[in-house]
């Protein structure tokens, strides 16, 4: 033993190549392990030939090791040629496997098979290696040993050859990986950058030192080197074969580049300290204990530089990463900005949303797969297969929707609560595994913020929803009062008096209902405790209709209903009722807007499912949002909703067991499915103790219609008519039809639109006074009709008719319009606000 240690481990480059080779053959080792683990076939894969290159290494090392040993000198002269010859034909073996290996990589990744006449080549140059080594001195002739580490190799004619015959292997190999570059997966193209950048590292060395200072100038004592650094590329490359998330090479640079700035910061003063017998021990102890409590401070402070150094930043973007904990705190939709902006992904490509059945593929993944899902690695694993089974349903899925990324988040009972879905990164780069690690743990920890910032979200679409859905029952009971009161000062018959009030009470019941639904979709009850009972579709469909609260006869009328099919499904009554007033509420909403749009509700009966279709000839759904309209807090081109009707209607069709699916063509329609299972004939027999018969659609109260305003009598009140006109826009008839009869009241004349878009052409033909203007309508709102009316008309006050309470929607009010009315608005409000304008008109005007 001792002996041992004199003749290897007290030569300083003996003990780095024994060290390599027990690196090397650890690896070994692990890389084995690894594809046991995931049940490889050496047999039959491409992985054998590297791991009989990798041995081929680990002994080309070891007999290098021999002649930097002392070894080298107590041993014969036989024993160095022996290990010589060794020595080639382990590099031999080494360079060969590694040639197989690159064509072997080359039929798995381009589908290309290799030549025959590469494998005959390749057995002929094997026999001639073998013959020319293992007859004496045609390669290695004489060893001249002084020293280990000095000793002189006189080679043989045909070393030459033989170096050229290892040196077109390797170059042959570096073909192949170069020529894998072509492959279109990044995840593949990643793997062959890393294989190719070990081999230039190894050609490089290789070339230099065993062709240069070796074989032409003699020079033995860098020997070592080639053997040394052999190991970068064997574990550059198989790092790249059994890991599928790679870190950045700048961020490599970065860690590399940190730990030797420090290291040499500890070791130059060792220089001042060194003494002839050594360093004193009371020396070593006092400086390991400064090196023990200094090191993290100035690892941390050195890291800052070579941060700069490599990313022109005192930190790193992991570090940046890290540091938005805190922005999730203040405000987690700012934090995903700027996470986006790290991650190099477009800002509204990158989303946090709330886990719905859409994603319960992505869900039922993630129960028994906590990591994260990358297309790239699901590409790699279905190895250029056809889309079939789990794997392939999650990358058709995630390739649908353009993810390149998605990290699911966990509550506090490990049960997923979000999903972070981000698109590929701007520069066509894969995610680096720095930034993977970076971004669990901050998900981890602004787990806490974020569903802290649902809850303030979901209380201000509480009180937004129910503020904004409010205005117009109220509208139309101040509507029906002031009617009411009109008509008692004109001496209305009863029946006309009672009419209006049973009119109010409609308002008001539309008004409770809208509450009911808006604190349904913010429930946080389960929906599956609910109870169920089966009920014919068409008495479901027939009652909710009745239910729901239309504002007008003409409005119901433009519902369309075909239940020619009738079919049973196993639903809550309450529940189902919510899902067809969310839908009615969302196609109804765009009726002023597209006065010849319809609703068509239609049964379909399959075998093994059953539909109800919802149509509208609305103004459809933009292709890009559609897979958005199921996220909660989502809303499209509509003002004042939770966002949360339609991520509500789909939790309740999947407590149904079934769901609900979107189809629309932008422009033109827009239809939604709720898709029931089939059911046995067990439950089917439910349905026989169903006593309640289908009944035709209920007929509601015909209300007045809002432009019979009684101009006449309001003529008498106020005198003389002023014969000036005033623009009404709003999207909703029955704030029209108030405000319209408060100025017929005040005496001025009035013409109604829509929308911003109809306002404006009405106003290029019309001499208009004064324009009232709703903020949120379709096809053009107020801001963008208020604008092109002041190009038109700079002069004209245009003000402000809304329910806006948003510090954005405010400061475009006072900037774009010359005043604001809040809705409902009141005579009083509208005749101060009209004798100010108008009569500061007049006043202009004259002057």
């Amino acid at each position: 033993m001792v002996n041992l240690y004199q003749n290897l481990f007290i030569y300083p480059k003996a003990m780095v190549l024994t060290f390599t080779s027990l690196i090397v053959i650890t690896w070994v080792g692990y890389f084995y392990l690894s594809l046991k683990e995931r049940n490889v076939d050496l047999s039959k894969s491409h992985y054998k030939y590297y791991l009989s290159y990798s041995s081929g290494l680990f002994f080309w090392i070891l007999s290098n090791a021999y002649f930097h040993s002392g070894y080298l000198v107590s041993q014969s002269q036989n024993a160095a040629i022996f290990m010589a010859i060794f020595a080639n034909l382990t590099a031999f073996t080494a360079f060969a496997s590694a040639f197989l290996f690159s064509c072997k990589l080359k039929e798995h990744y381009l589908q290309k098979k290799t030549p025959r006449l590469v494998y005959t080549l390749l057995t002929a140059l094997t026999v001639m290696t073998l013959g020319i080594n293992l007859i004496p001195e045609l390669t290695v002739q004489s060893v001249d040993i002084t020293a280990p580490s000095v000793f002189v190799i006189h080679f043989g004619n045909y070393t030459s050859l033989f170096f050229f015959t290892l040196v077109s292997l390797v170059l042959f190999t570096l073909l192949n990986l170069v020529s894998l570059r072509g492959v279109s997966n990044r995840l593949s193209k990643t793997r062959v950058n890393f294989m190719v950048a070990g081999m230039i590292i190894f050609m490089v060395s290789t070339g230099i030192i065993q062709l240069g200072f070796t074989l032409f100038w003699g020079d033995f004592s860098l020997t070592w080197l080639p053997p040394a650094l052999s190991i970068s590329e064997m574990i550059i490359t198989g790092y790249a074969l059994i890991t599928s998330r790679f870190y950045s090479t700048r961020y490599m640079s970065y860690l590399t580049l940190t730990a030797i700035v420090t290291c040499a910061i500890y070791t130059f003063p060792l220089f001042f300290l060194v003494r002839d017998n050594g360093i004193p021990y009371d020396v070593v102890i006092a400086y390991s204990f400064v090196l023990g409590v200094t090191w993290q401070f100035l690892y941390s402070r050195v890291k800052q530089y070579t941060s700069l150094m490599v990313y022109n930043s005192p930190q790193a973007p992991t570090e940046r990463i890290y540091n938005l904990v805190s922005e999730f705190q203040k405000s987690p939709p700012q934090a995903l900005q700027k996470l986006a902006e790290l991650l190099n992904v477009p800002a509204s490509q990158i989303q946090l949303v709330k886990k719905s059945a859409d994603d319960e593929l992505f869900v039922d993944y993630f129960n028994n797969n906590q990591d994260a899902l990358i297309i790239e690695e699901l590409q790699d694993k279905l190895d250029g297969q056809a889309s079939e089974g789990r794997l392939g349903e999650l990358h058709d899925k995630m390739h649908e929707q353009d993810a390149a990324i998605i990290m699911p988040m966990f509550d506090n009972s490990h049960v997923i609560s979000h999903l972070l879905i981000a698109t590929h990164k701007s520069n066509g780069q894969m995610f680096s595994n720095e930034e993977l690690i970076a971004l669990k743990k901050v998900l981890e920890q602004a787990q806490y913020y974020i569903n802290s910032d649902r809850r303030v979200k979901q209380s201000q679409a509480l009180a937004n929803s129910i503020a904004h859905e409010m205005r117009n029952p109220l509208a139309q009971l101040q509507l029906h009062f002031e009617k009411l009161q009109i008509q008692l000062q004109t001496d209305a018959p009863v029946d006309t008096l009672l009419n209006e009030v049973e009119n109010g009470k409609s308002a008001i019941r539309r008004g409770k209902q809208l509450i009911d639904i808006i604190l349904r979709e913010v429930s946080s009850s389960s929906l599956s405790q609910e109870p169920m009972a089966v009920s014919p579709i068409k008495r479901l469909l027939l009652q909710a209709i009745n239910q729901f609260g239309f504002e007008s006869e003409q409005i119901k009328r433009r519902i369309h209903l075909h239940t020619d099919v009738d079919f049973s499904a196993r639903v809550n009554d309450t529940l189902f009722n919510f899902v067809v007033f969310n839908l009615l509420r969302n196609a109804i909403y765009y009726f002023d807007s597209y006065p010849d749009s319809r609703i068509d509700i239609t049964t379909i009966s399959r075998f093994h499912e059953n539909v109800v279709v919802f149509r509208d000839s609305g103004p459809g759904i933009p292709q890009a949002i559609k897979n958005q309209i199921f996220d909660d807090f989502f809303s499209h081109n509509k003002s004042g909703g939770s966002g949360l009707g339609l991520g509500y209607c789909a939790r309740v069709m999947q407590s149904f067991g079934g769901t609900i699916q979107c189809h629309s063509e932008y422009g033109q329609y827009t239809e939604f499915h709720l898709i029931f299972p089939a059911l046995s004939l067990s439950a089917l027999e439910e349905t026989e103790h169903q006593d309640q018969e289908p009944q035709e659609l209920a007929s509601l109260p015909i209300e007045s219609q809002y432009d019979d305003l009684l101009l006449p009598y309001n003529q008498s009140q106020t005198g003389i008519h002023c014969h000036k006109t005033v623009l009404v826009v709003d999207d909703k008839e029955v704030q029209r039809a108030m405000v319209t009869l408060y100025l017929q009241q005040l005496g001025y004349d009035v013409i109604q639109a829509n929308n911003g878009k109809v306002a404006v052409e009405i106003f290029q033909n019309n001499p208009i006074d004064l324009v009232m203007m709703d903020i949120q309508m379709p096809v053009m709102n107020g801001f963008e009709a208020a604008t092109r009316i002041k190009q038109l008309s700079p002069n004209t006050p245009v003000i402000a008719l809304s329910g806006e309470s948003g510090e954005r929607e405010l400061d475009l009010i006072t900037s774009l319009m010359d005043g604001r009315l809040s809705k409902p608005t009141t005579k009083a409000d509208l005749r101060a606000v009209m004798s100010h304008w108008i009569a500061d008109h007049e006043i202009s005007s004259t002057s």
